[in-house]
């Protein structure tokens, strides 16, 4: 089931603050009154009702006096407590879906994506961020064009060095008609040129030690997935994924099922096991900028 916003590391978060309670042999009506809450805002965080906020979360913690390397844990689940990001800066222009996505992309240690029409936007060139953003019926303002693609440009820092929230473990199956398809959008600039820059802008992003690129050929026929593209971002504070995500123009999709989460994780893992391997998907890509 699709839902607006991530709630398994949520519900993880929620489910542990019940066990460090009852280790601690208090109930709710006691955890309420020594922080000066009610017994019905303790029982809506351990149910995942409702979110904790940062202070509220380093009370429960300094009351159950857990250790830091717990608490460390404990607060890397919390979507409220963690770090503020630069998409703040954009709360007003971006829907809640899509600040979600953001947020916890920056959060991840990992993520992997099969790529069935264009690149994940994570690997897209200005230039093609630009053509995605106008391939479509709509005509939106060039000022809009330019804040949607600055947007994307700032996501994209995940994947560098120094990333505050680390640096992003990637690893991207494409398509082999994602190397083929022309960049045109309606009456824009020349479609075939801003491929080719696409693709050497593949071949950059393949020589970071942090991103994986394997291109799934024709050749090797049908994949195991007809929905098109997708995304499994793994927590960085359990180590396992956890979230799935589908992006298209309007919204983002999340599931966060562990039944479903651990079916995409299956497909990616076929859909590599299909693919070339890094260095003949660079080969290719390199070839194929080439004949353009």
């Amino acid at each position: 089931m699709a839902v607006e916003s991530p709630s398994a590391r949520a519900r993880r978060l929620a489910r542990e603050l019940r066990h460090l309670r009852v280790a601690g042999s208090l109930h709710g009506k006691d955890v309420a009154a020594r922080l000066g809450w009610s017994p019905s805002k303790v029982s809506r965080i351990e149910s995942g009702r409702s979110g904790i906020s940062a202070d509220d979360l380093d009370g429960l913690l300094a009351l159950y006096d857990v250790p830091e390397e717990t608490a460390s844990f404990l607060r890397a689940l919390a979507p409220s407590a963690r770090y503020r990001g630069w998409w703040d800066a954009y709360a007003d222009a971006l829907s809640a879906g899509y600040a979600n996505l953001i947020r916890l992309e920056a959060g991840s240690r990992a993520l992997r994506c099969y790529a069935a029409l264009v690149p994940h936007a994570l690997l897209q060139s200005p230039d093609f961020v630009r053509q995605v953003i106008l391939s479509t019926w709509e005509t939106p303002s060039e000022g809009e064009v330019d804040r949607r693609v600055r947007v994307c440009r700032r996501r994209q820092g995940v994947l560098e060095e120094g990333s505050p929230g680390g640096t992003l473990e990637f690893r991207a199956v494409l398509d082999e008609s994602v190397l083929r398809r022309t960049a045109a959008a309606p009456g824009q600039a020349d479609g075939v040129a801003i491929l080719r820059g696409q693709l050497e802008w593949l071949a950059d992003a393949a020589s970071r030690p942090s991103v994986t690129i394997q291109v799934l050929p024709f050749a090797a026929g049908l994949p195991p997935v007809t929905a098109g593209s997708f995304s499994v971002l793994e927590s960085r504070a359990t180590g396992a994924p956890d979230v799935v995500y589908f992006e298209n123009k309007t919204r983002v999709f999340f599931l966060d099922s562990e039944a479903e989460v651990h079916r995409y994780g299956r497909a990616f893992d076929l859909l590599s096991s299909m693919a070339l391997d890094p260095s003949a998907s660079l080969e290719l890509i390199r070839r194929t900028a080439a004949r353009l």
